[in-house]
């Protein structure tokens, strides 16, 4: 690359949600976005590579984020977690086969986007064949995003207080959370108000949740209070319009690499109330931009009971709901102190 450096390229990189993040804001490179194939669609266990449909144009680079590209064309690679990514693949041939691919000479970078990424990689591949050779091509850079045209103008916390909670996955994210607090500032005499985005995709195959399928059947019917708003979906427009009047964004959540959600939070000076786990106390400061929520986690910052192999008993369940009760209990405590003070 070396060579290349000095002149334009042409690179093709992948749409979608987390390529918002990571993206360069400027370049003097021409870079192209394009869908890629979602090959795990087809089979969960191939998550780790991709594919972009075939194009007349040449490209120098491609710039891929989490899923190894299958061509011949150099690479860097941008991942938020592990990578490559087979989970439960790990000792087999193709495994081995996506570690050489990031050890050889086609990839020209690895960029992990937060510490937690980057120790996730490094404890990963610590003391393996290729290690020396993976190191060397790693680095560091986190996710940027252009910010809003908005000045520091907080709603009053005289009156009703709005919090936001917004995330597709109901229940890895922290929205039973959300709607415990709901019910708990009632019991406590807190005027409280919480919107909710989420397609409520929950249970299953999610690796955070409860996999009976009757689980979460009251966690939605709860959603029906007088302070509760729920949107099943809302244009990132609209949600950044409630972030700007909200008092606090939620993601008490119990399982994220990063958390783009609470960059744009803070983006639009909107605090954060999340849990202490992933990435997100590297830039969540625990009483100066946010709460952070405490939360049983391994060693490497993970929630300790995720992907559990019996998500399907009672006793995942009530350790589940555990968690809830005890991550919503703590956060209004922090809101009732507050909530006192300024009425006082």
């Amino acid at each position: 690359m070396s060579t290349r450096s000095q002149n334009r390229l042409r690179i093709l990189a992948p749409t979608r949600y987390p390529w918002r993040f990571n993206s360069p804001r400027q370049s003097k490179h021409s870079i192209q976005t394009k869908n890629f194939l979602p090959l795990n669609r087809i089979d969960r266990r191939i998550e780790g590579i991709t594919a972009f449909p075939p194009s007349l144009q040449r490209y120098d680079l491609i710039h891929a984020f989490n899923r190894i590209p299958i061509a011949r064309t150099p690479y860097i690679i941008g991942f938020e977690s592990h990578l490559p990514r087979g989970f439960g693949l790990e000792k087999t041939p193709f495994f081995r086969a996506l570690v050489q691919s990031l050890a050889g000479e086609r990839c020209n970078g690895i960029v992990a986007i937060s510490k937690f990424a980057e120790n996730t990689f490094r404890m990963a591949h610590s003391g393996g064949e290729f290690e020396a050779d993976l190191m060397t091509k790693l680095e560091t850079r986190y996710p940027n995003l252009e910010l809003p045209h908005v000045t520091d103008d907080p709603p009053s916390i005289s009156g009703r207080i709005h919090a936001v909670f917004v995330g597709h996955h109901f229940g890895r994210k922290g929205g039973c959370v959300a709607v415990r607090m709901a019910e708990l500032a009632t019991s406590y005499g807190i005027d409280l108000h919480v919107t909710i985005v989420s397609a409520l995709e929950m249970g299953g195959g999610i690796w955070t949740d409860p996999t009976r399928a009757g689980f979460f059947k009251d966690w939605a019917s709860r959603l029906e209070r007088p302070n509760i708003t729920w949107h099943e979906r809302l244009d990132n427009d609209a949600v950044q319009e409630a972030l700007r009047r909200a008092h606090f964004c939620l993601l008490p959540t119990f399982s994220d690499s990063f958390g783009y959600s609470a960059l744009e939070a803070m983006a639009n000076y909107c605090p954060m109330i999340a849990t202490r786990q992933g990435a997100l106390p590297e830039f969540i400061e625990n009483g100066v931009n946010g709460l952070l929520l405490d939360l049983p986690v391994s060693e490497t910052n993970r929630w300790v009971h995720s992907s559990a192999p019996n998500r399907h008993t009672p006793e995942f369940e009530r350790i589940f709901t555990d968690e809830v009760e005890r991550s919503a209990k703590d956060a209004n405590i922090f809101w009732d102190r507050r909530y006192t003070e300024a009425v006082a």
